[in-house]
């Protein structure tokens, strides 16, 4: 495959999966309209987002026992479909019971086979070498979209923001649309054949003992937990700067956008310090996680600072947070776990990686609920321990692999001495 080819399916696959995983997590950026719009609380906010996690916890295994058993292309459209759909009908609603029975079903329609069958054709697509660069141009290519999708949905709020609740409505309505139209170009631009996945290599249930009994990727999946929690705990700086620093929630959104879609565009960048520079995304993530962290922290003692002084620091965090989340799945591939259970693997780290969105949402809707905008200090506090422990976490498992390196360096050495 040309690096043209490769290329131009990644940026295929990063729009979808950038519109796809957009509406789910709409309260990044209309946080404020959403309790506006809708007369609810932050803990029934963030309930919403708990429920989309509890789904997809139950959904990642079997979605990876049967990424490689369906036609891709077939598993994206129907995924988009669904979810524009849905988006639709929350947007025509509003209502809280009605957008509780959405969120749930939004994992079928994003979190099922669509995920694992969509991390393994990346690897696949970029092989091993070049893996970080190539994850980090699918999510420069999802941000990308994302961001511009929610650009749109910004703009269409603003234009009606003196009626909250139409304004929502137009934003969550116009999302579907575009969720709509990038199914369409699936339909027309990818190939028919299933050249993605290599239904020869299908993960079966008997391998899960090859995952389990690992502790590499035991430590990857903690880690993926705690880079997940960082990536979209990232998002309370966008009421932060609405409630404690002062700025206007339009204003706010649009940093958002920035901080949780635009930065991916540094995905790239972030593969190739990690692949170039350090020569491991496990060493980058050590050094990374260290260096985001501090930045928390000192969002956590800014609250009395300038306001463009803050605006501007608040940005760092989306900056290392995102570039680190873009090239996380690399690291998989150079703990050297098969291509044959990569699908498996995608999908047991994502049931642990993928947990703070069954438990923050709700625990920071409590703790800014309870404390006000005093929690927002505890929130960032708590997500620069995250940091901490995915560093620590990132080290070890590279003096694991260090580790099973040399054992199977010794093992070959004594192979060719005893022949």
């Amino acid at each position: 495959m040309t690096k043209v080819k490769q290329y131009m399916l990644l940026l295929l696959l990063g729009m979808a999966g950038g519109t796809i995983y957009d509406f789910p997590y709409i309260k990044y950026i209309f946080y404020n309209q959403m309790l506006t719009s809708m007369h609810i609380s932050n803990t029934q906010l963030g309930l919403l987002t708990s429920i989309y996690g509890i789904g997809c916890l139950i959904l990642y295994i079997p979605g990876g026992l049967l990424a490689d058993k369906v036609k891709s292309k077939n598993a994206l459209i129907a995924s988009l479909i669904g979810t524009a759909i849905l988006a639709a009908v929350f947007g025509l609603t509003l209502n809280f019971v009605v957008a509780i029975i959405v969120w749930a079903l939004l994992a079928f329609s994003s979190a099922f086979v669509f995920w694992s069958a969509l991390i393994k054709a990346i690897r696949m697509i970029g092989g091993e070498n070049d893996s970080g660069k190539m994850y980090g141009i699918y999510y420069a290519s999802n941000g990308l979209s994302a961001a511009l999708l929610n650009f749109l949905a910004i703009w269409v709020y603003g234009n009606i923001h003196q009626n909250p609740k139409l304004a929502m409505t137009a934003a969550a309505v116009s999302m579907a649309i575009v969720i709509g139209i990038i199914a369409i170009l699936l339909t027309v631009f990818l190939p028919n054949d299933n050249q993605l996945v290599q239904k020869d290599e299908a993960p079966k249930f008997s391998d899960f003992k090859k995952i389990i009994f690992n502790p590499s990727v035991w430590m990857i999946a903690i880690v993926f937990f705690m880079t997940y929690g960082l990536f979209s705990g990232v998002s309370y700086l966008t009421p932060y700067l609405a409630d404690v620093i002062g700025i206007s929630n339009q204003t706010s959104s649009i940093l958002g956008v920035v901080r949780n879609y635009v930065f991916l565009l540094l995905a790239p960048v972030s593969g190739i310090i990690a692949d170039r520079l350090f020569h491991s995304t496990l060493r980058w993530f050590t050094v990374g996680y260290v260096i985001l962290a501090l930045s928390l922290i000192a969002i956590s003692l800014s609250s009395s600072l300038p306001t463009a002084f803050v605006v501007i620091l608040s940005l760092i965090p989306g900056i290392l947070a995102l570039g680190l989340y873009g090239i996380q799945f690399s690291i998989i591939g150079e703990t050297k776990i098969p291509l044959a259970l990569m699908g498996a693997t995608t999908g047991f780290v994502s049931l642990i990686g993928y947990l703070p969105d069954m438990v923050l949402p709700t625990i920071f809707g409590k703790i800014l609920d309870s404390q006000k905008n005093n929690g927002y200090q505890t929130i960032f506090l708590l997500l620069a321990s995250f940091a901490i422990i995915a560093s620590l976490g990132s080290l070890l498992i590279y003096k694991l692999n260090r580790a099973r390196d040399k054992k199977q360096q010794l093992s070959t050495i004594k192979e060719t001495a005893e022949q």
